[in-house]
């Protein structure tokens, strides 16, 4: 019997369609072009085309669209697909992106069936979260009223029984109406060793506007690293040992859909190829890893779509050697937090 593969890391929730609005035609007629995405599945996308091992846990309706995306994650991206279901209950989630002259994001949810929620706990082979070395998920997993979170709530289990690290994202976009989402969120920011927070999860989840005042109560719980995303303005890396702050790059940005799955995948992968103990990282280890981040960010800004744009090492390394930093004023950022 061949060997189960090892893997870098298992992401859970929405692989899915981004309809990206392209312009219109000459009658006025608003264009879409079909993108594949979902924040989770982009991070394993980042992590992929940098050469590490991703599986993931997802759902697809049993349709064109869901085909597609099977078809790519397994044959095109390379991922361990042990768990990606399909149902014949609803169709392949579908969402509608639109952009501004600054280019803005703006989303529209298709109101119809969203296959990602359908993720059955019964279906799972937990093997697959037992061989990897981290487990990445999101608020998604928080639907209470579907599937979905009872079979994230087994898969988190057994992460936690085999020792393996979870990563979380709590990507804030509109406030909650269910509280009980709401303090799961908080549970998993605090519970998580791996998190990538902007200002507005602190000021939500948190209650707290400094940054440094944040990632001080997050280590003191289960939190190793703290990575801390501002845009244009850079990034900050947060551990035991110390912090580090970095600019961004400045590109071409055409889509900033996939970029903060972008620096996530980026951080995961690097994390799982160049340490064995996150929290002996040194300072200079962060403005290293802070700016391979900011800079496979970046380029992943400056194609269309998300998933399918995930930059590779070359194109990583070209926008660290030739594209400016953008200039900031730390010390008045570092004021506001």
């Amino acid at each position: 019997m061949e060997k189960e593969q090892m893997l870098d890391l298992v992401s859970m929730g929405d692989l899915m369609i981004d309809f990206s609005c392209v312009g219109k035609n000459d009658e006025g007629r608003l264009l879409f072009e079909r993108n594949p995405g979902g924040a989770p599945m982009n991070v394993a996308a980042q992590l992929s085309r940098l050469g590490g091992k991703a599986g993931v846990i997802c759902c697809l309706g049993r349709d064109e669209h869901g085909e597609y995306l099977y078809d790519l994650a397994k044959n095109e991206l390379g991922f361990d697909v042990t768990n990606a279901q399909f149902t014949e209950k609803v169709g392949t989630r579908l969402l509608f992106v639109y952009f501004d002259q600054d280019k803005e994001r703006s989303f529209t949810n298709y109101k119809g069936s969203r296959s990602d929620l359908m993720i059955e706990a019964s279906e799972l082979d937990l093997s697959q979260i037992r061989r990897c070395k981290v487990f990445n998920y999101t608020p998604l997993s928080f639907e209470f009223d579907y599937p979905i979170a009872k079979a994230a709530e087994l898969a988190l289990a057994e992460a936690h029984s085999a020792g393996v690290m979870t990563a979380f994202d709590s990507n804030y976009r509109f406030p909650y109406e269910d509280m009980k989402v709401y303090h799961a969120v908080q549970d998993a920011i605090y519970s998580a060793q791996i998190l990538k927070l902007s200002q507005d999860d602190i000021r939500y989840f948190m209650k707290e506007e400094n940054v440094f005042s944040a990632c001080e109560k997050l280590l003191a719980g289960n939190a190793k690293i703290v990575a801390f995303t501002m845009g244009t303005s850079g990034s900050l890396l947060y551990t035991h040992k110390g912090w580090s702050y970095r600019p961004a790059y400045r590109v071409n940005a055409l889509d900033t859909t996939g970029a903060g799955d972008s620096f996530m995948g980026a951080l995961i992968y690097l994390l799982t190829h160049e340490t064995d103990n996150i929290e002996e990282l040194s300072v200079l280890d962060l403005e290293r890893i802070g700016d391979f981040c900011n800079a496979c960010a970046a380029a992943s800004t400056m194609r269309r779509g998300s998933l399918l744009v995930m930059p590779t090492l070359s194109q990583i390394e070209h926008v660290l050697k030739t594209a400016p930093r953008i200039k900031t004023q730390f010390d008045k950022i570092h004021k506001t937090f």
